[in-house]
């Protein structure tokens, strides 16, 4: 049975004050995990691209408040088992395309790069739309 400290929970404001949190929470739960230093790094990025993808996209959706954005990490065997929550309109970012990183600077499409990171430094993404919520899943190994 897993320990209370291999399970962390935290809840965002929408905004960038709530994304600015992000951060030092991710310090605390690496340093009483004794993270290696490329998890740590891939749980930080995959966490601050998906929040803010959230934070600077998502949309109300009728009824919805839409003001909030929940994370949940669990550690289990090494790994890390994140789940993101928000009750914007639904958005699966497993439905967009890979970036042409082959295309001239000038050619390229600004952003587009947080869901192609995600998928290189996650070992496994999932999505999915429950409820009205979009439930995002990453796991990330040691």
């Amino acid at each position: 049975m897993p320990s209370v400290r291999d399970r962390f929970r935290l809840r965002l404001a929408r905004s960038m004050d709530g994304l600015m949190r992000l951060g030092p929470w991710v310090d605390e739960i690496a340093a009483g995990l004794s993270l290696p230093a490329t998890q740590e790094y891939a749980l930080r990025l995959c966490l601050e691209e998906a929040v803010a993808n959230v934070v600077m996209h998502g949309q109300p959706e009728t009824g919805a408040a839409c003001d909030a954005v929940s994370v949940e990490i669990r550690h289990a065997g090494g790994l890390l088992h994140v789940l993101i929550e928000d009750d914007c309109a639904a958005f699966d970012p497993l439905r967009q395309p890979a970036p042409d990183l082959h295309a001239d600077l000038e050619r390229r499409a600004v952003g587009g790069l947080g869901i192609h990171l995600m998928r290189q430094h996650a070992s496994s993404v999932g999505y999915r739309r429950e409820n009205g919520i979009n439930r995002l899943e990453l796991t990330i190994a040691g």
